[in-house]
């Protein structure tokens, strides 16, 4: 039997993400990772997300209110860019944990090459030291799409079903 993508990368966020960490869910799609990383998160913690769809982001919120979370989340309507997330976080903030989440079972769409690498690149420059960057892709996608070359200064690791593909990369101490 093997485990989903999805399996493993709720085990990855159980694993790594700590009350009070600042984490963003770069590509929340339906949702499914908001959910998980707001109760992880705790009441002093802080979960950016943004949605591109605007129906999605409403359909987030309000099930994030219905479990009353809703205060650990911002919901930003919206693809990822520098300009939302330096409103959102500031210039002196780094975040603990990002993801990008453009997987076969969320509902995402997966952008061109260049916004996927520009993503990739913005959330890297915002990761503390050993900060995590988990990005999931399809498989029949991830070779054309995922080209970003994050240098030296990183622990990489992969896993990869029928369907999808996770990337796992740790932002070393300098």
């Amino acid at each position: 039997m093997q485990i989903s993508n999805r399996h493993f990368i709720q085990s990855t966020l159980e694993e790594t993400v700590e009350p009070g960490n600042l984490v963003v869910d770069g590509a929340a799609g339906i949702g499914l990772n908001t959910r998980f990383l707001s109760s992880r998160v705790g009441s002093q913690g802080q979960v950016l997300t943004f949605s591109e769809k605007k129906e999605n982001a409403n359909q987030i919120a309000s099930s994030l209110f219905m479990a009353g979370l809703q205060d650990r989340v911002d919901v930003i309507n919206g693809v990822l860019t520098q300009d939302k997330l330096q409103a959102q976080i500031g210039k002196v903030s780094k975040l603990d944990l990002a993801i990008l989440d453009y997987g076969s079972d969320t509902g995402t769409s997966l952008p061109n090459r260049e916004t996927l690498n520009e993503q990739i690149t913005l959330l890297w420059d915002h990761l503390k030291d050993d900060g995590l960057l988990i990005v999931n892709l399809t498989r029949n996608q991830q070779a054309v799409n995922f080209d970003v070359s994050i240098t030296n200064d990183t622990d990489k690791a992969s896993y990869q079903t029928h369907s999808d593909l996770t990337y796992l990369i740790e932002r070393k101490d300098d």
